[in-house]
């Protein structure tokens, strides 16, 4: 008698799941690199995995919050900028994303407002 609840138990859960009941949760991780995120004061909570987060986008920590953001396709961080002046050189955007740059160099600000490949952290 128990082989026969037990049975239907396991049916039950089973259908459960092959109809959507019970969420199946994934912990698959999205390729990419979190950006460096400003923390954030109101400690949203977007996400909790990649699997949340919609298309390529990541589940990044920025301070207490959980953010969906566009990951950095190559590793390391982007090197710190603090100039007393506006650096010499081309002050215009190079690059939007990481693929943009050549070699493991990734796309960062470069101290007058706008982005270039630079030699990363890390």
């Amino acid at each position: 008698m128990t082989t026969c609840r037990l049975g239907l138990l396991l049916a039950a859960l089973l259908l459960g799941l092959l109809l959507g009941f019970f969420p199946v949760t994934s912990t698959a991780v999205k390729p990419g690199v979190c950006p460096e995120l400003e923390e954030e004061g109101n400690c949203t909570q977007e996400c909790g995995s990649d699997t949340e987060c919609p298309d390529n986008l990541k589940c990044c920590r920025a301070g207490c919050a959980m953010l969906c953001q566009m990951p950095n396709e190559k590793p390391g961080s982007c090197p710190r900028v603090d100039f007393p002046l506006t650096p010499l050189g081309i002050c215009r955007d190079q690059c939007q994303v990481d693929s943009q740059c050549p070699d493991q160099m990734k796309c960062c600000r470069n101290g007058c407002g706008k982005v270039s490949c630079l030699t990363p952290v890390f």
